[in-house]
């Protein structure tokens, strides 16, 4: 058989693989919206009952947000949950964030504000900013998200309540993306299903496995479960800081789990397509281990199976080799748009797009990784980072798919309910 003949069939193959794993993830996926609130509102009808709604406390760290962190907070404190405390972290702030923050926790008894005035010495300013609103909470659950991230009223019910019922030590939410332009959008689709690729739901939850994945505009966790961790002061130079954290609850042996939160808790992550490039020159050399070698080989690789489905079917001349090429890129398409639906408001022709997002999205991660290393490191949040310093520190070793030494509590590997 030629080689093109060959090359052709292992590309379809491919796609193939992709879109049943693809269609695995949306089944095991579940979605907030369906989580009924039911049972424990009845309980907490009843006052003294201790089963009623634990206490929660929202910790949101923010730096240098005057214009948008007062309409954050109104909206947080519009949110439907009757034993609820809100962090906010003024993490040095220079315009009148923290000013703002003040007035508003003097109007609010729930509302409490911890000013920032300097960073210890080898910590990322966000990691710190998080350490140190944990230690001022006092709630039985600990949310920890951004002030951009906006919560449907019964939000805060439904995670609880899934919690509860699945015995979670951490719940990771996978917000609505709300994106501006439709170029955004088209990429910000790529990059959150090649971030489910390498992730089941149902994986997640069970407490024998390894693998870890969390997303930082919401991740909820017991708080006696994370007093027996290793705690935040453990990736406090962890750029991929959220599922990093996912792996702190992990090694301390506790129980996770992911969902999707459409319709009920939704981002503006990025504005335009630029800031997204801007905002990639974090993390996204730190997903490739600060390695140049794995950026060229991802690139090398996501080409190859591009130019395997763009040129190699049309080659071989034969209508049955391009039929079965281009019929296994269908199917991947159509499990693409329907993960997404469970996932975000994107519109059709983002997905139909999908290969022109394939083919650039690696170009973004060389650029980020070029930048950091022409200038030696990483600025964030008004501070540079070293790269001498980053990979010497670094706790996530693959952003998604996680293998550590140590394995989770056998005290753990329990029979486990996911719906």
């Amino acid at each position: 058989m030629h080689v093109i003949h060959l090359a052709t069939i292992f590309t379809g193959s491919l796609f193939l693989f992709l879109a049943m794993r693809t269609r695995a993830f949306t089944k095991a996926l579940f979605s907030l919206r369906k989580q009924s609130i039911d049972k424990i509102e009845k309980l907490s009808l009843d006052p003294t009952n201790p089963k009623a709604w634990p206490r929660l406390s929202l910790v949101i760290p923010a730096r240098d947000e005057a214009l948008t962190i007062e309409t954050a907070a109104q909206s947080l404190l519009k949110i439907d949950y009757p034993n609820l405390e809100i962090v906010f972290v003024d993490d040095r702030s220079v315009d009148q964030t923290g000013v703002i923050m003040d007035r508003i926790a003097a109007q609010n008894p729930n509302v409490k504000v911890l000013h920032i005035k300097e960073l210890p010495k080898n910590w990322l300013g966000k990691v710190h900013a998080m350490h140190s609103g944990v230690a001022a909470t006092s709630g039985d659950y600990i949310l920890m998200t951004d002030a951009d991230v906006h919560f449907s009223s019964k939000s805060l019910k439904k995670a609880i309540a899934y919690s509860i019922e699945n015995n979670l030590d951490f719940l990771t939410v996978i917000p609505d993306l709300v994106t501006p332009t439709f170029a955004l959008q088209v990429m910000m689709v790529q990059l959150f299903h090649q971030a489910t690729i390498f992730f089941n739901p149902r994986k997640i939850n069970d407490p024998s496995q390894k693998i870890c994945y969390g997303m930082g505009a919401f991740l909820m966790f017991k708080r006696s479960t994370y007093e027996r961790s290793e705690g935040l002061e453990w990736l406090k130079m962890e750029v991929v800081d959220d599922s990093g954290f996912a792996l702190v609850m992990r090694r301390a042996g506790g129980r996770l789990g992911a969902v999707s939160g459409l319709g009920e808790i939704s981002l503006e992550w990025y504005p335009t397509l630029r800031s997204l490039l801007c905002g990639l020159e974090k993390n996204a050399f730190a997903v490739c281990q600060y390695s140049m070698i794995y950026v060229l080989t991802g690139i090398l690789a996501t080409w190859m199976i591009f130019l395997g489905f763009t040129l190699m079917p049309i080659l071989t001349k034969s209508w049955g080799y391009m039929g079965f090429s281009f019929g296994c890129l269908f199917l991947y398409l159509v499990a693409v748009e329907q993960q997404m639906k469970n996932l975000m408001n994107s519109k059709l022709m983002s997905i139909v797009l999908f290969p022109i997002s394939f083919l650039l999205l690696p170009m973004i991660f060389f650029r980020a990784a070029i930048l950091a290393l022409k200038r030696d490191g990483i600025q964030w949040r008004g501070t540079f980072y070293s790269l001498e310093d980053l990979k010497a520190n670094q706790r996530m070793k693959m952003v998604n798919l996680v293998f550590t030494s140590k394995d989770p509590p056998a005290a753990n590997r329990l029979a486990y309910k996911v719906k």
